[in-house]
């Protein structure tokens, strides 16, 4: 059985993966096909794919790079993966509709701290 990688992204780095999308999908935040080491497309694509799409994005985006890296340890054969907020996963086939979980994602947020109150200075009066 293999662990879940869990991986704390920032809000910029997970932006950039919808932004390359050769049409961003509807039902997820972004979606990817491996095939292989090598080449990572920016849709997902179950059959035979247009030219078009054939865009190798592998190197664009660190955070991509290591999600489909992660994938192929779980799927060696490549195939398709699913962005979501918290979540990638991958069906073993189009029309399963079962998902399996290989990716928890954790927004990494900056907190706002509230402003201190001043310390009171201390003043000497000099007589």
């Amino acid at each position: 059985m293999l662990d879940i990688l869990q991986l704390r992204i920032h809000l910029d780095d997970f932006d950039q993966l919808r932004r390359c999308q050769i049409a961003p999908p509807g039902d997820c935040h972004a979606a990817f096909t491996v095939k292989g080491k090598g080449t990572v497309w920016p849709v997902a694509s179950w059959g035979e794919t247009a030219a078009v799409q054939k865009i190798n994005v592998r190197g664009w985006f660190p955070l991509l790079d290591q999600m489909a890296d992660e994938f192929l340890i779980w799927r060696p054969q490549g195939g398709c993966f699913f962005v979501d907020r918290d979540k990638a996963t991958y069906r073993v086939a189009e029309n399963d509709p079962r998902s399996v979980l290989f990716l928890q994602l954790e927004l990494n947020r900056l907190k706002v701290v509230p402003p201190q109150p001043a310390e009171p200075q201390l003043v000497s009066s000099a007589r």
